[in-house]
């Protein structure tokens, strides 16, 4: 092994014929936000992955390259000993590694040893290790609230890391204050989808619409997922024609399109619901107002929460019509479980690096509002599991999509206000993991996929984060699907769970479920 300091407090090992070197900063492209300049150089993958981990208040210590050599197959590349990268970190500072493997397989990784007695108390300089390949062993000493084998979930399945990006950190060992930074400074509240670009789609960037006096109001809500807001889960619509389509008549036909931005670690679907409920108040739709919804993941409880619960019983004087769950956790899934929260927080970063790469492929000019919160709040998350032993006390938004959990039951256990629901639709994906670049799955993250998830972790049909069987799962409300209510895409890699709405498919049935087709009336 060859060790080399290459940068300040960064010391790399690597086995012989690999070399390691930093990448230097590039200055960043010309990345609109509220617009897009027609000469304007189109934000890269890498450099939204950068901004978001910026954003997440990680310090880019370096990011190192590392060089294989000539090409010797994956067997020889995988018996080598794996890269060692040693950090300094100050008192009060902690460290995880970013490693990004070849085609785009990336894992986090916690120090060697797990974590150390509370990091923001310390009074020495302390020097952390990470192993960044197949020969990493599982960090030990995280006991069972931390879930063995910590954070790298995925570590050995990256095979030749290409590129580590070594991160620290401002850590607090307290964990009260490390789980409320996760969402910290999330802003929360109503979100007009009137216009474009997604980075348009953010509490208080524009005034919400005014609701007719004279008439019912008809409105679309839209409800995004976990580790993400509106412009997150809903900005690929804007990359296709069909999803382009689907927006304008949307915005045509109805009075208001709203998303509501919440935090879905820190507060359970039953608050972000209840804060849903007030906000939609302070607009006063008049008596007789229709709603419908498009819900994405988790906001399928967020939603059930919102109607079957709250407008169902308080507010008799709403029409609650169709609601489209797409990806939805109506049956939990089996990632909100503490012991899966490694996988999840693997999953979740490499598919959403994968719909970037689509989003690149279809000619987004600004990939941040896509990805940034998504990559932000997963690094926060990684942050506290990395100083302290959470547990899904801590963190309600995920302890609501357990399929055992008291939300999950006590929406599907529920025989109440029946006929004033909506008529529920639900589109669904097996994702079978194949190897297309066109969808952001390569060869080497495919078979990742396939021996992680498919072999060990769902035990059945999943699009990656959700069970596929929850998605139709609404329990004693069963008889709100409709006769034709499910759209499934069936069995593929075209489809996983950061990529429904970049499918045309998928915007045209919304078009047929919503009545918004050929001029249609939406009410």
């Amino acid at each position: 092994m060859v060790r080399s300091e290459v940068a300040a407090g960064v010391v790399v090992e690597t086995p012989d014929g690999v070399t390691a070197r930093i990448e230097p900063a590039r200055p960043p492209a010309g990345r609109p936000t509220l617009g897009v300049a027609p000469n304007a150089v189109p934000e890269t993958v890498e450099g939204a992955l950068k901004a978001a981990l910026v954003a997440a208040r990680f310090e880019v210590v370096a990011t190192v390259a590392f060089d294989h050599g000539p090409p010797a197959g994956l067997a020889l590349r995988a018996a080598k000993p794996s890269p060692r990268v040693e950090v300094a970190v100050a008192p009060g500072q902690g460290a995880v590694v970013l490693v990004e493997g070849e085609g785009g397989v990336f894992a986090w990784s916690l120090a060697a040893g797990g974590r150390s007695p509370a990091p923001a108390l310390g009074l020495a300089p302390r020097v952390l290790s990470f192993d960044l390949g197949p020969a990493a062993a599982p960090p030990p000493g995280l006991g069972a609230a931390a879930r063995a084998p910590g954070l790298s979930w995925l570590i050995g399945k990256v095979i030749a890391p290409i590129r580590a990006y070594v991160l620290r950190f401002v850590a607090t060992g307290v964990i009260d204050r490390a789980v409320d930074r996760i969402e910290g400074d999330m802003l929360t509240g109503l979100v007009s989808l009137a216009e474009d670009p997604p980075s348009r789609w953010t509490p208080g960037a524009g005034p919400l619409p005014t609701l007719p006096r004279d008439r019912p109001a008809r409105l679309l809500l839209m409800v995004h997922g976990t580790f993400s807001d509106t412009a997150g889960s809903f900005g690929h619509l804007t990359l296709t024609p069909a999803g382009r389509r689907f927006l304008q008549r949307a915005r045509a036909h109805y009075d208001a399109v709203l998303g509501f931005d919440h935090k879905t670690l820190a507060e359970d679907t039953g608050v972000n619901a209840r804060a849903f409920a007030r906000a939609l108040d302070a607009l006063d739709p008049p008596p007789g107002s229709r709603i419908d919804a498009v819900a994405y993941s988790r906001g399928g409880l967020v939603y059930r929460g919102l109607a079957e619960t709250i407008l169902a019983q308080e507010r008799p004087d709403l029409v609650l019509r169709k609601a489209v769950f797409v990806g939805c956790t109506n049956g939990g899934t089996h990632l909100a479980d503490p012991a899966h929260w490694a996988a999840m927080v693997d999953l979740y970063t490499n598919a959403a690096m994968a719909a970037a790469r689509v989003a690149a492929l279809l000619g987004a000019p600004a990939l941040s509002p896509l990805l940034g919160v998504t990559l932000r709040t997963l690094g926060r998350f990684v942050q506290t599991f990395s100083e302290v032993a959470i547990t899904d006390l801590h963190v309600p938004g995920l302890a609501a999509m357990r399929p055992d959990g008291a939300v999950v039951d006590g929406l599907n256990g529920a025989r109440d206000h029946l006929d004033r629901l909506a008529r529920y639709y639900a589109v669904t994906s097996n994702f079978v993991a194949r190897f297309d670049p066109a969808k952001g799955i390569t060869r080497e993250l495919a078979q990742a996929l396939l021996d992680r998830v498919s072999n060990r972790l769902f035990g059945g049909a999943n699009d990656l984060v959700v069970d596929t069987a929850s998605m139709t799962t609404f329990g004693e409300r069963a008889s709100r699907l409709a006769a034709d209510g499910v759209f499934a895409f069936g069995d593929g890699e075209d489809i996983y769970h950061t990529v429904y709405f970049s499918a045309a498919a998928l915007a045209e049935r919304l078009l047929d479920w919503l009545d918004l087709e050929d001029g249609g009336d939406a009410g």
